[in-house]
């Protein structure tokens, strides 16, 4: 059949909608600066022209995506707060709310990477929506089951739950929906019912002295400057103006912008690689050191948030090569925390390893990052313990 008789092809019923789908693919997957809207046009079987009868610009198409997810999952909150307490079963209220979340996948990975291309009334919307979503899970899971936890270490629990079951979209794994969906409640279940972390008598109040090295002062601005505007948003000037360096002095240090960004990467994994190599050399049974990569990790978050944040939100803005490497780098890291869950749970299954892995690194990852939970005494060891709740295993105790 030749193409003046093949039938025309049908128009879907939605078309708006399928339109929003393949553009949140593409976002996903490429970034917002990557996709174009002749891209999405493409992907949709439509011309540029058609595609602007649906949406006014690409700005106006992320906000419907990240908009119509969140949207989902509040609806389904909304249906379980409306239930007597008495009909309300955990079980049954992880479970919707972990499928409500993975239908919402790519929710989390958007917000995080793409929210500063929102416009300033959807960017307040999606970020207030997130905080009543993490209101609400205090109150419906945190609260009635744990009464015994203070007012601080509920809220920080209820962030780490909504990072566990919606952190599915920042990583790949091998086990089917429902799969994935039983070991993301029980994840959820296990962190509700762990004990509450020791607090430091008089934990060590950080110093914020600036190191003399120029270039030391250029990776610490690009860090700040990335993380709040983007890379694309940053210009190498900007970077330089912050700590006095302008002009070809600057280039003493670095050749280009993305020169400084690779740095900015390279230096958190180079600090992740001496907590792994102290974990190792620590003494103790196998089964102990996962728990020292946890606590590990969980203290670099703390203290180098600019890094991890950049890591997290310009990974897509590394070059090729660069992005490998860190991937690779990435890779062997998570490989190392599989390694020794399995010596802590031999019999769970290495599909089901690698995921909780995943999970337990979101949670970090996500908390660490929201500054009204840092300032909690208890962030630390909570953290810690969250992680470790997640995969599986016990607290790590006391860390007076």
């Amino acid at each position: 059949m030749d193409a003046a008789s093949a039938p025309p092809r049908s128009r879907p019923r939605n078309r708006r909608a399928e339109i929003a789908r393949n553009a949140g693919e593409l976002f996903s997957l490429r970034g917002f600066h990557g996709v174009r809207m002749d891209d999405i046009a493409e992907a949709s079987g439509i011309t540029a022209r058609a595609l602007y009868r649906h949406y006014a610009n690409k700005q106006a198409l992320l906000s419907h995506v990240v908009l119509e997810d969140q949207q989902h999952v509040v609806d389904t909150i909304t249906t379980l707060t409306a239930l007597p307490p008495g009909d309300r079963d955990l079980d049954a209220t992880l479970t919707a709310l972990t499928e409500a979340a993975l239908d919402s996948r790519r929710l989390s990975l958007l917000w995080q990477r793409e929210a500063r291309h929102l416009d300033a009334q959807d960017f307040q919307l999606v970020r207030s929506r997130t905080r009543w979503i993490a209101q609400q899970l205090d109150e419906l899971l945190l609260t009635p089951a744990r009464g015994d936890l203070s007012p601080g270490v509920t809220d920080l629990r209820s962030w780490v739950i909504v990072s566990i079951i919606s952190g599915a979209g920042f990583y790949d794994t091998p086990l089917p929906r429902a799969r994935l969906a039983h070991q993301l409640a029980e994840a959820s279940r296990r962190v509700i019912a762990a004990p509450a972390a020791t607090v430091a008598d008089a934990p060590v109040q950080a110093t914020d002295r600036a190191p003399s090295s120029r270039r030391e002062q250029l990776v610490g601005a690009a860090a700040q400057e990335f993380r709040a505007k983007g890379f694309a948003g940053v210009s190498i000037d900007d970077i330089g103006g912050r700590v006095g360096v302008v002009g070809p002095a600057l280039y003493r240090y670095f050749d280009t912008k993305a020169d400084i960004l690779v740095a900015a990467v390279t230096r958190l994994h180079e600090w992740l690689a001496l907590e792994t190599t102290r974990a190792l050399r620590t003494p103790g049974p196998d089964d102990a050191v996962l728990g020292l990569l946890v606590g590990g990790y969980v203290r670099v978050a703390l203290e180098a948030t600019d890094l991890l944040a950049v890591r997290l939100t310009e990974r897509l803005s590394l070059p090729d090569a660069a992005r490998e490497r860190i991937d690779r780098i990435q890779a062997d890291d998570v490989a190392e925390w599989q390694r020794w869950l399995s010596a802590a749970r031999p019999d769970l299954p290495d599909a089901d390893a690698a995921t909780l892995v995943r999970t337990a690194r979101t949670i970090v990852d996500d908390c660490a990052r929201i500054p009204h939970l840092r300032r909690y005494p208890a962030a630390a060891g909570e953290l810690t313990d969250a992680a470790l709740a997640a995969l599986g295993l016990p607290p790590a105790g006391n860390r007076a």
